[in-house]
């Protein structure tokens, strides 16, 4: 069996593949292209959102959570101003975390190999200075892990930017790294097959539930190794909600509602459900396909509906029971990898 990486994104792809001569693992090929994707597509996507779904023989089944995170934590929240600036749709972090968590108890590769890789792919596409400070950033990572993240001062500049003293509500509780956490998958099941999917809910709330989360570009990688293993990555292309003073080239993202007066905001500390739309097949075991998506919109409903489709054209009867319905941008597409018992054979197609 061979290696297999698809993505939209060709640097990302690109970054993906280049680790595989090194003995990569498909863990190692998504966290490869899931830095290069986020590091060039946007000032706040590495400091984002993201999640990595594995499946196969020797790493079992599960997910590295790195959703971003409702800020708030251990403080009183002020009152709604009467005019929101966007400072306040501004989530605590949760990319690198999952990429660190991730490598660190799943990955094979030395990170500096997979760093290295990921930023070459970006560098070799060619880069401007906010991301090329963005990818000297990203270069420390190995080095200090998430200490990165305080070393060059983003912390003190996110808290200067939307802490209480700026008006905003992220504490010093928020910016304390943490791991992302390693959760149990959602599964659906029909006979013998399984379909593997992000555990969906983040929290219970009653009929006063807060505000939709603002709709968000996606993007995926999927990759397969030689020893049976799938792993899928998506990561969130996050509008900056604010720049980080004295930290080139990163902001905050902008993933939350604009607070409004008398709507509840979601719970400090609460992992906010970003689309993360993806899915692994399984049959007695043996990781025998993945999906995921890239776009915009309802990509959760999206992702249920093509995953439904595709089983039931190949005879598997299976509904993942979510009616829910929305549109999603004409740009949408769906990476398949399907592993036949000699080859792993990859697509790209419109939903």
């Amino acid at each position: 069996m061979r290696n297999a990486v698809i993505a939209r994104d060709p640097v990302a792809q690109a970054a993906g593949l280049a680790v595989v001569g090194d003995g990569a693992t498909a863990v190692d090929m998504v966290l490869a292209a899931m830095l290069a994707g986020a590091a060039r597509s946007s000032s706040a996507s590495l400091l984002g959102a993201g999640g990595v779904l594995m499946a196969g023989v020797g790493v079992g089944v599960h997910f590295v959570d790195g959703r971003a995170r409702a800020p708030g934590l251990g403080d009183k929240r002020a009152k709604t101003p009467d005019e929101t600036p966007e400072r306040l749709t501004a989530a605590v972090p949760g990319l690198l975390e999952a990429v660190l968590a991730a490598h660190t108890r799943f990955g094979a590769l030395p990170l500096a190999e997979i760093v290295r890789e990921a930023v070459k792919a970006v560098r070799e596409a060619g880069t401007d200075p906010a991301l090329d400070a963005r990818l000297k950033f990203l270069l420390q990572l190995h080095r200090t892990g998430i200490s990165t993240m305080e070393r060059n001062g983003v912390l003190r500049s996110a808290l200067n930017a939307v802490g209480p003293a700026a008006g905003g509500v992220f504490t010093q509780n928020d910016l304390v790294p943490v791991p992302a956490p390693v959760r149990e998958v959602f599964t659906c099941l029909d006979g013998d097959d399984e379909v593997l999917l992000p555990p969906r809910t983040s929290g219970r709330y009653g009929p006063n539930a807060p505000e939709a989360l603002p709709a968000v570009p996606v993007e995926s990688v999927i990759a397969a190794d030689m020893h049976g293993v799938i792993a899928v990555g998506s990561w969130v292309v996050a509008p900056a909600a604010v720049a980080l003073e004295g930290v080139a080239g990163l902001a905050l993202p902008s993933l939350l509602p604009k607070p409004r007066k008398g709507v509840p905001r979601w719970r400090p500390g609460e992992a906010l459900p970003v689309p993360l739309p993806m899915a692994v097949l399984m049959r007695e075991g043996r990781a025998w396909g993945a999906m995921a998506l890239c776009g915009n919109g309802a990509l959760v409903p999206t992702r249920d509906r093509v995953v439904t489709e595709r089983l039931r054209a190949g005879g598997i009867s299976l509904d993942l029971g979510d009616d829910a319905t929305g549109s999603c941008s004409p740009d949408t597409v769906a990476l398949w990898a399907v592993r036949d018992n000699d080859d792993v054979h990859t697509t790209m197609a419109a939903p």
